[in-house]
């Protein structure tokens, strides 16, 4: 049975009246209040909660997951695909960049192959007197000459005999 203020003070006054002086100087202070314990059915329902949020959010966590493996699973599929075709279109590019071909090609074009072939020796300009050359590019061999007219898309027939 709790008291209100104004009979705890009457009562200690009473009480106060009693005692000797040493002890009338003494307060009674009030205790603090103190906040209500958590139950054992509110523990329960927190972890409950607790759980539950946490199942949901490794749901969700996965769902995330899948769809980036889906996404990742679909780039793949396209990156074979186009390096598929990439070595298509190399392996055509190495058929049509044989000599064969090319010479099959400029000769349907018209072009007659030459008889002949005839390297000339190499002429130094007043401009380049000074300058000084390596012993690789002072005279071109004839087949890196015919891969870099095949490069250019002109043939090596085309490039001696057609123009002139």
């Amino acid at each position: 049975m709790a008291l209100s203020a104004s009979q705890v003070r009457s009562r200690r006054s009473q009480v106060a009246g009693d005692l000797p002086p040493r002890e009338r100087a003494l307060k009674v202070i009030e205790g603090r209040r103190q906040r209500p314990r958590l139950t054992g059915r509110l523990v329960v329902v927190l972890a409950v909660v607790v759980a539950v949020g946490s199942l949901l959010a490794v749901a969700g966590a996965q769902a995330y997951l899948t769809q980036g493996q889906v996404r990742l699973t679909r780039l793949q599929d396209q990156l074979s695909t186009q390096l598929g075709q990439h070595r298509d279109l190399e392996l055509r590019v190495a058929q049509l960049e044989q000599p064969a071909n090319v010479l099959s090609e400029a000769q349907k074009q018209g072009l007659v192959a030459p008889k002949g072939v005839t390297d000339l020796p190499q002429v130094n300009s007043p401009a380049s007197v000074g300058r000084t050359t390596s012993s690789t590019s002072a005279r071109p061999s004839p087949t890196r000459a015919t891969g870099a007219r095949a490069q250019r898309g002109t043939g090596a027939a085309g490039s001696r005999s057609g123009g002139r």
